[in-house]
């Protein structure tokens, strides 16, 4: 059991993830709320915003690639959160002008990303790449951060409702502070080989190799974009439509968070298998279903039961895809060894791919106040979950 137990480095990526969870849901949930508010349902502003971002996430993870790979991540890592901290300050700065930047504040907090995530999925991949490491760092990580979505998203909700969403800017900053200091616990690996950062040569290497679950891993990431980022604005957009205020999302968000501890605590307890079709099988179906309820109508019950099939199936989905992500290396030496940072870069670039796609679809059917290209929109995740499933299926 030694062997299971968390180092400094784990628990200082765990520290500064779930602290990113709580700035994550301000950003990506109050944020979209009041965005998609002020300007009257129009999804144009968040779409446009989101695209930017997701610009700016690739080109972050390739111009870094080979900082990271011969200097230091851990400097790239703390780059990152330094840089989410202005980010906070300059939104509490702008307060209502942010409408007038929202395009350059996307990309700027895409630039954030870029930083934290390009040194942090390979900090993770080396202090969390065996599989039974993955599964407890993946899951505790999880609980961690569900945790926070029980306690902040009424804070927020509340502080926005009763003073503003600009004064909350102001309360995150000592939390971006905290952040940074978790961040002090991650020490560089000083064993590691320093070798030039090299795409063309790692894609040679998948081609002419056989590599069956990095490639898996790749196809999975080519739906996570929709299935797990998409999917959540478009939830967060029906739950403002339908009930109002940003205190009812805090509350709504905190209840689903508990049904997501419960969830994750069963599936570290109980999963064994290397591969569990049968519990990927029933989370994609209830979801899909669950989604199909909201083609119909959307309504108080069909929001309700949408996310609490969310709340309890989805966090596994997202949970064991990440795991593949940290583990999908494992018996693959010369990719752990020579191309941890190439197989980031490419794996994030497809997710980013995506990701913009799913966004610029949003942006098109916001042209039409009909809802049917809406619910065609939540068709198509539907789909996209299926296929999701389907990938992380395959060993």
């Amino acid at each position: 059991m030694a062997k299971d137990k968390l180092n400094r480095n784990s628990i200082g990526l765990i520290g500064t993830s779930a602290i990113n969870n709580i700035l994550y849901m301000f950003i990506n949930t109050f944020m979209v709320a009041y965005f998609f508010t002020v300007t009257n349902y129009d999804y144009k502003i968040i779409s446009l915003y989101y695209i930017a971002s997701f610009i700016a996430i690739p080109l972050c993870f390739w111009l870094l690639g080979d900082v990271i790979k011969t200097k230091s991540k851990v400097a790239v890592y703390r780059t990152g959160i330094v840089l989410y901290c202005i980010y906070i300050l300059t939104i509490a700065f702008l307060k209502e002008k942010i409408l007038d930047y929202y395009i350059l504040l996307g990309f700027y907090y895409g630039i954030v990303q870029g930083f934290f995530w390009s040194a942090g999925h390979t900090l993770v991949n080396e202090t969390a790449g065996e599989e039974r490491i993955s599964k407890k760092f993946v899951s505790i990580k999880s609980i961690i951060g569900k945790i926070c979505n029980i306690i902040f998203p009424v804070l927020f909700g509340a502080s926005i409702e009763f003073t503003s969403f600009f004064y909350i800017a102001k309360i995150i900053i000592p939390i971006s502070i905290t952040q940074f200091a978790f961040s002090l616990l991650i020490k560089e690996d000083k064993t590691d080989k320093k070798e030039n950062f090299n795409i063309i040569k790692y894609i040679g290497y998948i081609k002419k190799n056989e590599t069956k679950k990095v490639k898996t891993l790749y196809k999975v990431m080519i739906y996570e974009g929709i299935v797990h980022y998409l999917l959540a604005t478009l939830i967060t957009i029906v739950i403002v439509m339908t009930f109002k205020t940003t205190l009812n999302l805090g509350i709504l968000t905190t209840i689903f968070a508990i049904f997501s501890i419960i969830s994750v605590y069963i599936f570290q307890k109980v999963y064994k298998n290397k591969n569990p079709k049968k519990f990927i099988f029933i989370c994609a179906a209830v979801l899909a279903l669950s989604v199909i309820c909201l083609l119909f109508k959307i309504d108080k019950t069909t929001v309700i039961i949408y996310n609490l099939a969310n709340s309890v199936f989805m966090v596994l989905l997202i949970n064991y895809a990440d795991m593949k992500r940290y583990n999908c290396t494992e018996g693959y030496k010369e990719i752990k060894e020579k191309f941890l940072v190439e197989h980031q870069v490419i794996s994030e670039t497809v997710l980013a791919i995506s990701r913009i796609l799913g966004y610029l679809t949003l942006f098109i059917i916001s042209f039409s106040d009909n809802i049917i290209y809406f619910k065609i929109l939540l068709l198509i995740v539907t789909l996209c979950i299926v296929l999701y499933a389907k990938e992380l299926y395959k060993d």
